[in-house]
């Protein structure tokens, strides 16, 4: 077959890719744009759009570059959600979120094992759901593609076949993640060569990965859940004591959702329903909008105060309704009922916190993720959210396979009452059971206004997604700010549990967190679980489309990911 993209050709481009610093981290222009974590995978976007592909053929196209470039959250290992919106209001919401093994059952991460221990729902075999990335990206693509399904994926087979180079911030995550990779011999070989990650500007050549990619390039999503692929997926868990078997995978399928609408202002925002937490994203929208901008002053004490009792009372929603709709009726509706939330907004103190347990949070109830947005000529937008839950997932590569699996095992309520790595308690909703999705923070968005998509953002982060997707949201449309202004400000995050006001480190003054502290909020800089380090919130990549066509891509400065352009402004 011909090659979409040849070997010297991916190279010279990867070349003068190396420096991650100097990526292009806000774009303007028109044609169409790609906004994504790493730049070689945004440019396979861009290049997808220049051979006249749509944006569902870049948005695929840039998710199976992810997978190669990306390796911490960009997979075909884990699962996530895809929101399209085309020029002439066609909207398609994709469900690829991982599902519960059929062996699983509700007790299996609280029954002790032959050891005397539970068993892990981070680390180890049965920390993996089914995969949903392949079977979500060919049904995405199925449904709204223009280009043929092979020349969409080639340029992560090459990637993954004739070498990337290695990037900074790529080098950097591995490092940060060593102890975990070394544990697994397969991941160890190809990104701790020698016991150390590639230095930039190393060639990585990953064969393993590109002969997945080359069967899920020859034979679509079959090439993943069924042959060879599938096969040996199985034979490893088995081997290694894991649940996903070959039927597991014969019977995957991604889902078509309706998805959540609700108004902003002036705009109506098209996100995803559950199991994600576009619900949570609408309630506090819509709560922010009944409070009001008098009260809801541009990032200043009281503000934070609404918005932090109005994240808390989301999240207290989340944690006690929300799972998979496909196995008991979940009460969406309750998230955007303008009735029920009027009663929230008019019983939030104004001057005063309220502790979590007063929300009725007290009750016996069961970060790496990547997001990109695309933009073609005609103004059609795709906002996709993937993971594979912490970073490098479990950290275990499927054996001969080349990805890493996820360890979404732990989005479910696994030990109720008791939380999970981001921290969230959550209900009976999301009780382990067999075929089961997990309830997921991810919230692809897309916002329109006039009829046309004026603006498409999401984040990684886990538990931090909604509250990172709404300032974004209250930075464009109620405090007037451009798009990069509004990505780059500074964020805070509350979840109902632990009751506590996260925030950046440097970015909010000694008076703002004195404030809050007088009204009784208890507030703490953000630290990685892990490392006890100052942590961000989020990454947020989004782009924004004028009514004149000008296009601005915004890469979060948080991160070295990347903004481009078909044309650039000149």
């Amino acid at each position: 077959m011909k090659k979409a993209f040849a070997p010297a050709l991916v190279l010279a481009l990867a070349a003068s890719w190396t420096n991650a610093a100097a990526a292009q981290q806000i774009a303007r222009g028109t044609g169409g744009a790609v906004a994504a974590a790493e730049e070689n995978a945004a440019r396979v976007g861009i290049a997808i759009l220049n051979k006249g592909g749509n944006a569902t053929d870049a948005a695929v196209a840039v998710a199976f570059a992810l997978a190669v470039t990306w390796p911490e959250g960009g997979n075909i290992g884990g699962g996530g959600f895809w929101t399209s919106r085309d020029a002439a209001g066609k909207v398609v919401v994709v469900d690829f979120r991982e599902t519960a093994p059929r062996g699983a059952r509700r007790d299996l991460f609280t029954k002790a094992g032959r050891d005397g221990k539970p068993p892990s729902s981070t680390s180890g075999p049965l920390a993996s759901g089914v995969p949903g990335s392949v079977a979500g990206l060919a049904l995405a693509h199925r449904l709204g593609g223009r280009l043929p399904w092979k020349e969409v994926v080639e340029p992560a087979v090459a990637l993954a076949r004739d070498g990337c180079v290695m990037t900074e911030a790529v080098s950097r995550s591995i490092a940060e993640q060593r102890e975990r990779l070394a544990k697994d011999r397969e991941a160890a070989a190809v990104f701790l060569p020698g016991g150390a990650p590639p230095a930039p500007g190393t060639v990585l050549h990953q064969p393993a990965l590109a002969r997945t990619l080359e069967a899920i390039r020859d034979r679509g999503a079959d090439g993943f859940y069924r042959g060879r692929v599938a096969r040996e997926l199985a034979e490893g868990q088995a081997r290694d004591g894991g649940l996903i078997t070959r039927g597991d995978l014969g019977i995957y399928a991604a889902k078509v959702r309706q998805p959540l609408r609700f108004r902003f202002r002036d705009a109506e925002i098209v996100t995803t329903p559950a199991p994600s937490s576009g619900p949570v994203l609408a309630q506090a929208a819509l709560l922010a909008e009944m409070i009001g901008p008098s009260a809801l002053e541009r990032r200043g004490v009281a503000s934070a105060h609404w918005l932090a009792e109005i994240e808390k009372r989301a999240f207290h929603d989340r944690n006690l309704y929300l799972g998979d709709p496909d196995f008991q009726r979940i009460p969406q509706e309750i998230f955007t009922n303008r009735e029920r939330l009027k009663r929230i907004a008019a019983a939030i103190p104004a001057d005063r916190a309220t502790p979590s347990a007063a929300t009725g949070a007290a009750r016996e109830e069961k970060p790496s993720t990547t997001h990109f947005s695309v933009m073609d000529g005609s103004g059609a937008a795709v906002s996709v959210t993937t993971t594979l839950n912490d970073s490098f997932g479990a950290a275990r590569m499927a054996p001969g396979l080349g990805f890493f699996l996820n360890n979404e095992m732990d989005d479910f309520a696994a030990r109720p009452g008791k939380p999970n790595i981001y921290g969230l308690v959550q209900g009976d909703a999301n009780a382990v059971g067999p075929g089961k999705r997990m309830l997921s923070s991810m919230c692809p968005a897309i916002a329109v206004i006039g009829g046309r998509n004026a603006f498409v953002w999401g984040s990684p982060g886990g538990s931090t997604i909604p509250t990172t997707n709404l300032q974004v949201l209250l930075g464009v449309l109620l405090w007037a700010e451009t798009l990069d202004t509004a990505v780059a400000a500074p964020r805070f995050h509350q979840q109902d549990f632990p009751d506590t006001i996260q925030y950046e480190k440097d970015r909010f003054d000694a008076a703002w967190i004195e404030g809050l502290g007088k009204l009784g909020h208890t507030v703490a800089e953000r630290t990685n679980a892990e490392t006890g380090k100052p942590s961000t919130l989020g990454r947020v990549h989004a782009i924004a489309r004028a009514a004149n066509g000008q296009i601005t891509a915004v890469a979060d400065p948080r991160s070295a990911g990347a903004a481009l352009v078909v044309k650039p402004a000149p």
